[in-house]
């Protein structure tokens, strides 16, 4: 079987999984006495040293050890790396957000209940706090912020294999997010497919322009009127994320107080496109970066992404729909699902997408034995 009949094969099981498991097939007795465990640490990486908009160095980074971690010492274990979205932290992933007392609402639960039942193997699930001080880093080196893609790549990768037993390698390690962590899972696996080897987007944002946002959003006028980072911050939840954007995407040490460029600027009382932020805001947008990343997209073991019907961030079910378009016109292999919820309520429970479609999918694709 060559490589593009094992991927597919690979795609098609997980197919089915979701079905069973949507169905309520899979349900089996709890197999595990013992549950999982939560690890909270500091992570100190010299990629976010000496920042313009004074970052700190020093990371918080939650990390689920599955129940054997601690009993089968010298077993080894594939990792999925979960980003967050703008403003969130690690403890998005955490902590209760529907206070129903259903068992499956956090990261660990969704964990020890899915692999109690069968519906997935133990991994490693490592949560990273990417928060700026203005409210996301979008996982992308910038000179004002730091260097978040090198310390996403590099320097956690680097920590977690030397103290965790991990399978260290690609093709044992996957990526995931949601809302800004989708977007960071989606082009983090396309410029390095040798790190991690299967991508899950869960609503990514800003895959490119559409909806509120293009230059139709009144926030760009209002952020170009801006000249104090109050104004900003006491304002629209649009300024401050336009805010944090081109500190990402266009970022410029030498503009305080936002450090940053923007991609229009005000022509007589009209807003135009503005070089070269306009430029770097599309060359940060995976939409416009898969022909430059074809090949390694190609390498990937699977490639996934969602978006709910409801979202109230109206742009990310049109960009999804149209970097799905763009992938297959380009004939590379993906899934794309759209599914009745809005930007969050289809996570957590029982049913939802983290214990039917996102951990499944990383557990058939991802290769869970030691090779040595």
């Amino acid at each position: 079987m060559n490589d593009f009949e094992l991927k597919r094969s690979r795609l098609v099981g997980v197919a089915l999984v979701g079905l069973f498991l949507v169905w309520g097939l899979v349900v089996t007795p709890n197999v595990f006495s013992q549950e999982g465990r939560l690890v909270r640490e500091k992570v100190h990486s010299d990629s976010l040293e000496r920042t313009a908009t004074k970052e700190s160095p020093d990371r918080d980074v939650t990390i689920y050890l599955p129940p054997s971690y601690d009993t089968s010492p010298t077993k080894r274990y594939p990792v999925v790396y979960l980003l967050h979205g703008i403003t969130d932290t690690d403890e998005t992933w955490i902590r209760d957000w529907t206070k129903t007392n259903d068992p499956w609402e956090t990261v660990q639960r969704v964990m020890n209940n899915g692999i109690a039942e069968q519906r997935f193997g133990e991994m490693i699930i490592v949560m990273p706090n990417q928060l700026t001080n203005w409210g996301g880093s979008f996982y992308t080196n910038s000179a004002v912020t730091g260097n978040w893609e090198d310390f996403t790549v590099k320097d956690l990768l680097s920590h977690v294999d030397g103290k965790y037993r991990t399978l260290a390698q690609a093709s044992s390690r996957g990526i995931a997010g949601h809302s800004m962590g989708g977007y960071g899972a989606i082009k983090l696996g396309m410029k390095h497919p040798d790190v991690y080897s299967v991508v899950y987007g869960l609503n990514p944002a800003v895959l490119g322009w559409g909806g509120e946002l293009t230059i139709e959003n009144p926030a760009f006028t209002s952020i170009l009127k801006a000249t104090t980072a109050e104004e900003v911050r006491s304002g629209h939840f649009y300024q401050q994320a336009i805010v944090v954007l081109a500190q990402a995407f266009s970022p410029n040490p030498e503009r305080p107080p936002f450090f940053a460029d923007f991609p229009f600027a005000l022509v007589e009382g009209t807003l135009r496109p503005a070089e070269p932020a306009f430029t770097q805001w599309q060359e940060n947008f995976p939409i416009h970066m898969i022909e430059t990343y074809q090949s390694n997209l190609s390498k990937l073991r699977g490639l996934k992404f969602d978006s709910g019907y409801e979202d109230e961030f109206a742009h990310i079910p049109i960009t999804a729909r149209a970097l799905s378009a763009k992938l297959t016109a380009l004939g590379i292999e993906h899934i794309f699902e759209e599914y009745n919820g809005d930007h969050r309520n289809r996570l957590w429970t029982r049913t939802g997408r983290m214990a039917t479609e996102v951990m499944p999918f990383f557990w058939i694709l991802l290769d869970s034995q030691d090779p040595q």
